[in-house]
């Protein structure tokens, strides 16, 4: 009885805490004339799993710049080398700004984290900030590249929840991007930075976000994540396709929670399961498994794939088209370092290729320039000790 009572009062803190958010009414459902697998045309899932890029113009072209590269930048690339800092031709970039683009990862807070945020059990909290993560996964399949951003680069913006979010360019190189989203009423905020690191290989880019990632909550709960490990491949010879690999964990340290999922369990592409595959069936790359343990003893079993669904045993919690993302608005009166302004994001939503390229070409030297002085005049780093 004891018990019971517990937790009874623990659930209503966690609720009364939570602004009721009427999600009823937040949500749209996906439109039925809306054919597109994922909601962006040219890209449809793969025969073994992962996102294919299927437009010939945007292959056509992405491989022509690819291509180019390698054979100017030859040995470097193929060892492996940082393409960050590679300077590439407006025609293969969409007009925004990668702090603009890292929202499309967040397109489902205001549903999922609301959710977690009204959770009875810090359990169901946990499992609804998973589906939080794994529901933004498919928006990374787009073909055309973001814009790197500037140092001191700003976004800011909101969802329809009243979510409010800020991000910003906190370092050049390495290219380190820093964020802040606050729920409605602060029920929740997500917060961290990301290092974007990226290297060719022969025949496609391995990379990822490497930062922390919190989900913090009224009651001082916290969820620390990180992401996975993103694989483009068929970039030069192939299908080109992009898929997600690696371990996603999940920790709730005040709970004593904890989560594992492994994406792309059989390693589908690599040449050890191209020669296994002859004597046994290997899951498509997209699928994942896992398992959310309380106190290290595991309390449900997570299976599912991140372009069609998410279970926790049997109970699905995310599945895909079956609502809207949420688009963020911009805020009015933004500053001046406010992404969208970038005279060669704005030349090229005009359609000025030449302007944009000229005016890309003036930031990336004004950028080069400006690390240069803060190196020759900056602080010093005091030499080591002998």
């Amino acid at each position: 009885t004891t018990t019971s009572t517990t937790t009874r009062r623990r659930s209503s803190r966690l609720i009364s805490m939570a602004t009721k958010v009427n999600l009823k009414e937040l949500v749209k459902p996906w439109p039925k004339e809306n054919k597109t697998e994922f909601g962006f045309e040219d890209v449809v899932r793969a025969q073994y799993g992962g996102c294919s890029f299927v437009g010939k113009e945007g292959l056509n072209m992405n491989r022509t710049v690819v291509t180019h590269m390698i054979k100017t930048l030859g040995k470097n690339i193929m060892e492996g080398k940082s393409v960050i800092s590679v300077s590439l031709p407006v025609t293969i970039f969409e007009s925004r700004s990668f702090l603009e683009r890292m929202t499309d990862h967040w397109a489902f807070a205001p549903l999922y984290l609301n959710k977690a945020a009204q959770s009875k059990t810090p359990e169901e909290r946990l499992k609804w900030a998973i589906a939080f993560v794994v529901s933004g996964l498919h928006n990374g399949c787009k073909q055309k590249k973001p814009f790197n951003p500037i140092l001191g680069e700003t976004y800011q913006g909101t969802y329809p929840d009243g979510t409010n979010i800020f991000l910003e360019q906190i370092s050049h190189h390495p290219p380190v991007s820093m964020y802040e989203l606050e729920g409605p009423g602060k029920a929740w905020k997500l917060r961290g930075y990301n290092e974007y690191k990226a290297s060719f290989r022969p025949n496609g880019v391995v990379g990822g976000q490497y930062g922390p990632n919190r989900i913090e909550f009224e009651d001082g709960s916290v969820i620390e994540y990180n992401m996975p490990q993103v694989s483009v491949s068929g970039m030069v010879i192939g299908e080109w396709l992009f898929y997600w690999t690696g371990t996603m964990t999940f920790e709730d340290k005040k709970n004593g929670l904890k989560a594992h999922i492994r994406l792309d369990p059989d390693d589908t592409y690599s040449m050890t399961s191209y020669l296994t595959s002859f004597i046994s069936t290997k899951s498509p790359c997209d699928y994942f498994t896992g398992s959310l343990t309380k106190d290290g003893k595991e309390v449900s079993k997570i299976s599912g794939c991140w372009l069609a669904k998410l279970k926790f045993d049997e109970k699905v919690y995310w599945k895909i088209r079956q609502y809207l993302p949420f688009a963020p608005k911009e805020i009015e009166n933004s500053l001046p370092s406010h992404a969208t302004k970038r005279a060669d994001l704005v030349a090229l939503k005009k359609g000025d290729l030449d302007l944009s390229q000229s005016e890309k070409t003036r930031l990336e030297q004004k950028q080069r320039d400006d690390r240069k002085l803060r190196k020759e005049l900056g602080p010093k780093k005091e030499a080591a000790a002998h």
